[in-house]
């Protein structure tokens, strides 16, 4: 992360342990995607469970730097 944003110049740096929140952000995100891939393959398409594991499993491990980025900037916002 940044230390300040280039917009605002809003310091995004807090007291130690403070994004420590940012993980249970991070964990609804992924859940929401679990459930969305789940939703889709299985509910949506009938594909067969194998699949729709090594999908999941795939696509947390890609997005796991996105999650983490996007999940510290949410726990910021919310005391913004």
């Amino acid at each position: 992360m940044y230390d300040r944003c280039s917009i605002c110049d809003y310091k995004f740096e807090k007291e130690p342990g403070f994004f420590i929140g940012a993980m249970y952000v991070s964990y609804a995100l992924g859940v929401a995607e679990i459930v969305g891939y789940l939703i889709l393959l299985w509910g949506i398409l009938g594909a067969p469970t194998s699949t729709i594991i090594s999908v999941i499993i795939t696509s947390i491990i890609l997005t796991s730097f996105l999650k983490f980025r996007l999940s510290r900037s949410i726990w910021v916002y919310f005391f913004y």
